[in-house]
């Protein structure tokens, strides 16, 4: 196994130097070397005045061919009467030196193939105390690892994907990264929640379900076999008993039907009943400032502070509603003794009010009040109005209804919200414009983030996926979500939040969730996207290789590894569409049979 492990495919060349950080191959005339190939040389060198073996072991990143002897272009018509020598060139990045000599190898040393141990050796898996498995070798199908020490905040925290959607990357990969970060840390005995927004129609509400794919395509058998060689625990768990992402617990959430006289889940393809409905009371919508969260980057600064005054006033408001009344369903209306606010119509006219010429009777807000009605223009007021009219699709989202003693347990209160451990929670918000999008998000977030500030870092471990990241966190402005997906990217580690962030393009979202991002994963790329500064990790080999590559290849990028490594990732087991996802329980029995009887006999 050793002998086959070290195939010799050259020596490394003497005419061009070697680093301590990359060499170049001649490559044997009989041997072929490809690009993502692993390779090793060792040295004797001279260290302190003793001779000591150092191993270097790198990843190919260029190759080419080319003759020796022409002058001319035109000397390739004279092949035959010219004396030529064909060259075969491979370059180098060294990933890991050892022992650690910070000097290059002897040219004339042998290369060799690395595999097996060797290989991930090359890769850095064996300093990786924690590991998930990533994706495979392009070139040897051989394990690729991502250090969990450097996701969940032991030393690192964080991932961030970008590619072009469509091209089966960013959702399936941080879906998959996600669940298995989830089952190690199960293993490990360690509290993990996770927490997913599905932001596009409700392809996300079937990850619970296997999908028929895998067994029904004219590719099923590369599939599986693709599956074996990634995890075998994963075909054996997933593949093999023909499960969704279900050896976790899924729950999954969506907004209220607006038609509907009962609270029923707002979804056209999940069975409504397997689905819980999340809003709020209009004390929680108060009492946590979900309002401003209706503010986005483009509105203007004097907006911006009247809404924030008026989150801070129903704030009050909803702390004397449970001191005086002890009541957590409405606020007291300090315009109207005889009706508290409890729906988005009472807010409205509240609103109304405020900037009325109506007294409030409630002491604790009437400088508050006069503050607002002094101190901002009517054209910014209208403004104001304008954006809370603007939140009106959310109006059935609150009412005393969500309060979480109405009796109907698939309500959830998001003011309320408790998280399971060992539990991926995933809500719907595919069918919401972008302004209800970023409320919901934006309670979510901050209510986990106080929760977890609460219970400390070390108690729990919360992941978020959050897809098109550059609709919530963009470059330039600044909004209330985007300074909370800051905080978690700059202190999410300490307490034990992480972020999952994808979005097609990096260069439109904050740099500081960017530059957090210890783990970085790149697919496919437009010319103009892949020539900005935030993939500046990437060799022009791997960038011009991104702009053509194909679906379920990708570029990871992590720290330990010294260079990014380009990985397959197979195709996904769970239905990401309801077509997709397997209905009738007895046709899967039948063709599970049919499949062992097809591969075991």
């Amino acid at each position: 196994m050793e002998g086959k492990a070290e195939q010799q495919i050259g020596v490394i060349l003497g005419s061009r130097p070697a680093t301590p950080v990359d060499f170049y191959i001649a490559v044997d005339r009989d041997k072929t070397v490809q690009l993502d190939d692993a390779v090793f040389t060792r040295a004797e060198l001279n260290i302190n005045g003793k001779e000591t073996p150092v191993l270097f072991y790198g990843i190919v990143q260029s190759v080419e061919r080319s003759y020796e002897g022409l002058e001319f272009d035109t000397d390739m018509y004279y092949l035959n009467s010219v004396p030529v020598e064909e060259r075969f060139i491979a370059y180098v990045r060294v990933t890991m030196i050892e022992p650690e000599y910070l000097t290059p190898p002897r040219p004339g040393s042998p290369v060799f193939l690395a595999k097996g141990e060797k290989f991930q050796k090359t890769i850095g898996a064996e300093k990786m105390s924690r590991k998930i498995p990533a994706g495979l070798s392009l070139t040897t199908d051989e394990k690729i690892y991502i250090d969990l020490d450097f996701i969940d905040g032991k030393k690192g925290a964080h991932v961030n994907i970008s590619g072009i959607s469509g091209i089966a990357t960013k959702t399936s990969y941080g879906i998959f990264l996600l669940h298995e970060i989830m089952r190690y840390s199960e293993k490990e005995k360690q509290p993990y929640t996770g927490i997913v927004f599905n932001v596009k129609g409700e392809d996300l509400l079937f990850m619970d379900e296997p999908n028929k794919k895998i067994y029904k395509s004219e590719l099923n058998n590369q599939y599986i076999e693709e599956w074996r060689k990634f995890s075998e625990e994963v075909y054996k768990e997933f593949i093999e008993k023909r499960q969704g992402l279900t050896k976790l617990k899924v729950k999954f959430f969506a907004p209220p039907k607006k038609t509907s006289n009962n609270i029923v889940a707002d979804v056209n393809q999940r069975e409504i009943t397997k689905t819980s409905v999340f809003g709020w009371t209009a004390w929680s919508f108060g009492k946590l400032g979900i309002i401003k969260y209706a503010i986005s980057e483009d509105d203007s600064e004097n907006v911006k502070a009247l809404i924030e005054d008026i989150e801070e006033i129903l704030k009050i408001l909803a702390d004397y509603t449970a001191d005086k009344m002890n009541d957590r369903k409405g606020i007291v209306n300090p315009f109207d003794s005889n009706n508290k606010i409890e729906k988005y119509e009472d807010i409205k006219k509240f609103v109304e009010n405020l900037f009325s010429e109506k007294p409030p009777y409630i002491e604790a807000i009437k400088n508050r009040v006069k503050d607002i009605r002094d101190k901002y223009s009517t054209s910014t007021k209208k403004a104001c109005f304008n954006r809370i009219h603007r939140i009106s699709k959310i109006a059935n989202f609150i009412g005393p209804e969500f309060s979480g003693d109405s009796g109907a347990n698939k309500i959830v209160n998001l003011g309320d919200l408790k998280m399971e451990n060992g539990v991926i929670n995933v809500f719907h918000i595919g069918s919401l414009d972008e302004i209800s999008q970023r409320i919901v998000v934006g309670s979510i977030l901050s209510e986990i983030f106080e929760q977890q500030s609460r219970e400390g870092g070390g108690s729990r471990k919360a992941i978020i996926f959050l897809d098109e990241l550059s609709k919530y966190a963009p470059r330039e402005g600044h909004s209330p979500i985007k300074e909370i997906l800051e905080d978690i990217a700059e202190r999410g580690r300490s307490l034990g939040v992480i972020l999952i962030g994808a979005q097609q393009s990096a260069r439109t979202v904050s740099r500081k969730i960017i530059m957090n991002s210890a783990v970085k994963i790149v697919g496919r790329m437009s010319s103009e996207e892949i020539e900005s500064t935030e993939y500046g990790f990437l060799t022009r080999e791997l960038k011009m290789r991104l702009l053509v590559a194909q679906p379920g290849r990708l570029v990871i990028n992590q720290p330990g590894v010294y260079t990014p490594i380009m990985v397959k990732f197979p195709f996904p087991f769970w239905a990401t569409r309801k077509e997709e996802a397997y209905e009738d329980k007895e046709e899967k029995e039948n063709e599970i049979r049919e499949m062992l009887n097809s591969t075991y006999g």
